[in-house]
């Protein structure tokens, strides 16, 4: 009979949600958007008009618009490709190491829309992944507010000081770019690579418009599905690189506590509620039991709400109690369960036998 260590961590991020057009966080830095539609504005907004930094004739971003053929002929074959909710697809590239970066290919154009480079090895000029976040500032001009004008309507995205402090958007050459910054180590973790339309498609940020915005996406039970598996595995890659960037052991998966991370996903997503503790099925502890999974520590992370498997990873690591959680080196095993823009991370450290 073995002895049971119950030694539980827990980090919730919190997002509440109020009305069709206002969705209020918490103080997790990247863990809302807010949305406020202006009936009464009389005057355009122009595009910021303040020049941005020079980009470089070669790098990473010159992939942007290229055709999946180009992609596929310069880099190969993808590990993987996941699907997302916004009408694009990530090729995977890198897992594991410091050339990580996910390639967004649109699914009617066919064509680079957006990237995701989390890797030091790659060229991102003039941002240096890992480098001090001052370096990054000093490189660019830095606005909390932008404006934008995208098919007929004109858009403020407005930023927090949050905001600004861990990703900042800038306007690059003929797209956008997100700096994604460890407030803690003032490093920059990952840059984040974007066409306006992903931009007002995800909108990342407290926002208002006059005119009208693309309909957010309607996704069948079999879309969803794909949707969250590509993200559990997304969070699961980042979450490893992350801990490599620390020198913590990566952790390995969990096809049990994957199962109950994604169940309280599910069941937090269908009875309504955001919490550690549930009436239905209990604490971490009675959820990981039910899944036969002894442990000597076990950890949770939960979030609600954010954009998708990028956004939601930074949002854990820029906030001191998930940070915990995402890089104890304690921990040797985890499960992701996404469920609807619900996640949920279970670290474990299991019994000895």
């Amino acid at each position: 009979m073995f002895r049971k260590i119950n030694l539980i961590i827990f980090s919730i991020a919190v997002i509440v949600f109020a009305g069709s057009f206002l969705m209020n966080s918490g103080n997790d830095p990247a863990s809302g958007r807010n949305i406020q539609i202006n009936s009464h504005r009389t005057s355009a907004i122009a595009s910021d008009s303040r020049s941005g930094p020079t980009v470089p004739k070669s790098g990473i971003q010159t992939f942007m618009g290229k055709s999946q053929s180009d992609i596929l002929k310069t880099l190969g074959k993808p590990e993987r490709i996941d699907d997302t909710k916004y009408g694009y697809q990530w090729f995977i590239y890198g897992t594991g190491s410091e050339s990580y970066c996910q390639i967004g290919i649109d699914q009617t154009t066919h064509r680079v829309t957006t990237i995701y480079a989390l890797g030091k090895k790659l060229p991102t000029a003039p941002f240096v992944i890992g480098g001090q976040s001052r370096t990054s500032y000093n490189n660019v001009p830095l606005q909390n507010n932008i404006s934008l004008a995208y098919k007929g309507t004109d858009i403020d995205f407005n930023l927090s000081e949050a905001d600004m402090t861990t990703r900042p958007l800038i306007k690059f050459g003929g797209i956008w770019v997100q700096l994604t910054h460890d407030h803690v180590t003032n490093s920059l973790v990952g840059v984040r690579y974007m066409s306006a339309d992903v931009l007002v498609r995800q909108h990342p940020y407290s926002m208002s418009y006059l005119g009208r915005l693309p309909a957010d996406p309607v996704l069948s039970g079999r879309d969803w599905q794909a949707v969250d598996q590509a993200e559990d595995r997304e969070i699961f890659d980042i979450s490893n690189l992350l801990r490599l960037r620390f020198k913590e052991q990566p952790l390995k998966w969990s096809d049990a506590a994957y199962l109950a991370a994604y169940q309280h996903s599910e069941e937090m997503k269908q009875k309504n509620y955001f919490s550690h503790e549930s009436k239905w099925s209990g604490d971490l502890k009675t959820r990981l039991e039910k899944e036969n999974i002894l442990f000597q520590l076990a950890g949770e992370n939960i979030a609600a709400g954010y954009p998708d498997a990028i956004a939601v990873t930074l949002g854990w690591l820029n906030s001191i109690d998930h940070r915990k959680n995402l890089l104890n080196g304690a921990f040797t095993e985890l499960g992701v369960g996404s469920y609807q823009n619900y996640y949920t991370q279970d670290f474990v450290k299991p019994m000895n036998p």
